[in-house]
């Protein structure tokens, strides 16, 4: 009689040590639920002020410094616009449609499909009206030449992978909805990539901004004839400065995002 109430005793025990130990466990994972929302919620803050920030500092520089923006009848002016149009697109609204799909994941799916497309449009069509103000730009000048720089080659290329990203992605992942059940297995497939494509480009897109800006100080800041020395580190010098190293901060930031895997929305690969 005794065994058999020690050994129900034990039993008892035992069950309240498990059930205790499962009521730590998911107090444990709760608070690591916490914290990983705070952190997310954090770098996506960090990664907005820097978007906001170098579309608002490249139209600081552009509008304090360089005179504005014009279409026609003034090269320089031409060219500022060039700048806007090209971070506004490569940056900030592609950016923006990068982080759609972490910022969005109380949305369904084919919303938040929607919206990153949406984006990709305004950066598409940002892109395009930019280069063509850089070509015309190039036209007003004495001796029009074109694409001959570092910064132009990666730009151009930077352009084409742009524009194939958007082209495949709107035919696999919206257009092929209309044939949901025979081509979910290749949308499955295709996400990682279409994924790691599209940090790429921004890295791209990044460089380009970077040599672009260097061309630009280069020729502002040459230290000839009324122009200020980039030696000398000038007020236009730090403004160029500092939208540099915050398009290579926000480069950071974006990938953190995109790759950390605690922050990925729940079932990523769910196509629809």
């Amino acid at each position: 009689m005794f065994e058999l109430h020690d050994s129900r005793s034990l039993e008892s025990e035992s069950s309240d040590d498990v059930t205790d130990r499962v009521s730590k466990n998911s107090a444990y994972e709760e608070k690591v639920s916490i914290m990983v929302k705070c952190g997310f919620a954090l770098w996506t803050f960090i990664a907005e002020v820097l978007l906001f920030g170098v579309l608002g500092l490249c139209l600081f520089w552009i509008f304090y410094y360089g005179g504005g923006v014009t279409w026609t009848n003034d090269v320089t002016k031409q060219f500022n616009l060039h700048y806007v149009l090209m971070i506004g697109g490569f940056i900030f609204f592609n950016g923006q449609a990068i982080l759609a799909y972490r910022c969005l994941s109380c949305y369904k799916k084919i919303y938040t499909k929607v919206i990153h497309t949406s984006f990709f449009v305004f950066g598409m069509s940002s892109i395009t009206v930019g280069l063509v103000s850089a070509i015309q730009g190039h036209n007003g000048a004495q001796d029009p030449k074109h694409f001959y720089s570092l910064h132009s080659w990666i730009g151009l290329a930077t352009i084409g992978m742009f524009a194939l990203q958007f082209l495949v992605g709107f035919m696999s992942f919206l257009v092929f909805l209309c044939c949901d059940n025979a081509t979910v297995k290749l949308r499955q497939r295709l996400l990682p990539t279409h994924i790691t494509f599209g940090l790429i480009i921004f890295g791209m897109a990044i460089a380009t901004c970077l040599t672009g800006l260097m061309q630009t100080a280069r020729h502002m800041l040459s230290g000839t004839i009324d122009k200020q020395n980039y030696e000398d580190l000038p007020e236009q010098t730090l403004v160029i400065n500092i939208l540099a190293v915050s398009l290579l901060a926000l480069g950071i930031v974006i990938i953190y995002l995109v790759r950390n895997n605690s922050f990925k929305r729940s079932a990523t690969l769910i196509i629809n």
